[in-house]
């Protein structure tokens, strides 16, 4: 009975995977980025910190970053060797990154106005674990740089499975 019950499972795997292959036309890339992990599945940055906060913020969005850039001060070059559009140009949903402090400093912009002025909230700007928001003139806003988070494939599936 347990060789048959074997045998049963292992018909309908191989089955189910001749099925997908035979309707993907042998696209093992579909299989591989399905079985790859949630790039934002985990924050390896410091509680209480800046990146820390910047991290959860654009998870929220649905969108992604890397969780290996390290202190604010890198964040801006990681970005840019992971392929990230990393500017000069403030928009909603992008990190404004600078590397002045000790570590430097990120923080997550959360409206841009028309005058070229916007409104960051952050974390440890003031202390650790503290969260603010300050407002950055469009003069303040020419020394910073603005990392652009991409689109997580995987925030979808999340959401399906929610």
């Amino acid at each position: 009975m347990k060789k048959l019950l074997k045998a049963v499972i292992l018909f309908v795997v191989l089955g189910g995977a001749a099925i997908f292959f035979y309707e993907n036309k042998n696209d093992v890339s579909l299989w591989i980025e399905e079985l790859k992990p949630d790039p934002m599945g985990f924050n390896a940055y410091e509680k209480g910190q800046c990146t820390y906060y910047a991290f959860d913020k654009v998870k929220k969005d649905g969108n992604m970053i890397s969780n290996r850039w390290g202190d604010a001060e890198n964040w801006a070059e990681g970005a840019k060797r992971d392929g990230y559009v990393v500017n000069h140009k403030p928009a909603v949903h992008a990190l404004m990154q600078t590397t002045k402090g000790k570590l430097g400093h990120v923080a997550y912009i959360e409206r841009v106005n028309k005058d070229g002025s916007f409104d960051v909230s952050e974390m440890n700007y003031i202390k650790p674990y503290k969260v603010s928001s300050r407002p950055i003139t469009a003069e303040e806003a020419k020394s910073y740089n603005y990392i652009h988070p991409k689109k997580n494939p995987k925030a979808e599936d999340e959401k399906v499975q929610n």
